[in-house]
């Protein structure tokens, strides 16, 4: 049998274990009695209780079975909480008004990718990410770090960096510096602007990073005309707004 601490890792977890951490993450959300908060990952709970206090309905999704069944235990008391067993990345169907989450770092792009598709149904998001994979979706054109996240995020969202969190804030500690961010869903007529269809195409071209937009149109076998200023630019050059503009051209792509 695994011992607690080796079961915790099954699916990556390192968990919250900081009453003060949490609280500053509630303080953060800004949640009304009105509002109805995701929690992706209840965990030991110690985010959920604190959620319910201050929603008026709270829905925390948990993939690990017996985390789930201790929760169900420990936030019995909680009559506004719906608590689910699964992941929550597939159930496109939930409502929500706020997003509250420290989930495994390794489902990070996937998050951030399903959170966009979102955009234009939710007010709010409070993560606790890997740090470093805040400064790929934060990133500038140019820079090593400036990924097809980057652009998916920038579109997508207003992103604010708010605190760094200290390993020892987690159980077990991870070994990368953690930080919680808040994203917002920009006020676009066009939101939500992704889907998977699209983001497949944005990761197609930064496949051709180093190559000029030029060269990277001919190798998906498009015909169109390119704007003569991009004409010349390398991928990783193109801002999220140039982004913006180019993929409607381009959706007749099939990935």
């Amino acid at each position: 049998m695994l011992s607690g601490r080796r079961r915790v890792r099954v699916h990556g977890q390192h968990m919250l274990a900081s009453p003060e951490i949490a609280d500053d993450l509630i303080e953060a959300s800004a949640i009304s009695k009105d509002e109805v908060v995701l929690e992706i990952g209840t965990g030991k709970g110690m985010l959920t209780g604190r959620l319910c206090q201050k929603a008026k309905r709270v829905i925390s999704f948990e993939i690990d079975r017996r985390l789930y069944e201790s929760a169900a235990r420990l936030l019995s008391e909680y009559s506004n909480l719906e608590l689910r067993f699964g992941d929550a990345f597939v159930h496109m169907e939930v409502q929500f008004d706020v997003c509250v989450t420290s989930l495994p770092y390794s489902e990070s792009l996937r998050f951030v990718k399903w959170l966009a598709i979102r955009s234009g149904s939710f007010k709010r998001c409070v993560a606790v990410l890997q740090s470093e994979f805040v400064g790929k979706i934060t990133s500038s054109p140019g820079r090593d770090s400036y990924r097809a996240i980057s652009v998916v995020a920038q579109n997508s969202f207003k992103i604010e960096r708010l605190f760094f969190v200290e390993n020892e804030k987690f159980d077990p500690p991870p070994g990368v510096l953690s930080e919680a961010v808040r994203v917002v869903p920009r006020k676009d007529p066009q939101q939500p602007f992704f889907d998977e269809g699209r983001i497949a195409l944005l990761n197609k071209l930064f496949s051709f990073r180093g190559r000029l937009l030029s060269g990277a149109i001919k190798k998906i076998d498009h015909e169109i005309d390119i704007p003569s200023e991009l004409q010349k630019s390398r991928i990783e050059d193109l801002s999220p707004n140039q982004f913006a503009d180019l993929i409607p051209m381009l959706e007749s792509f099939k990935a």
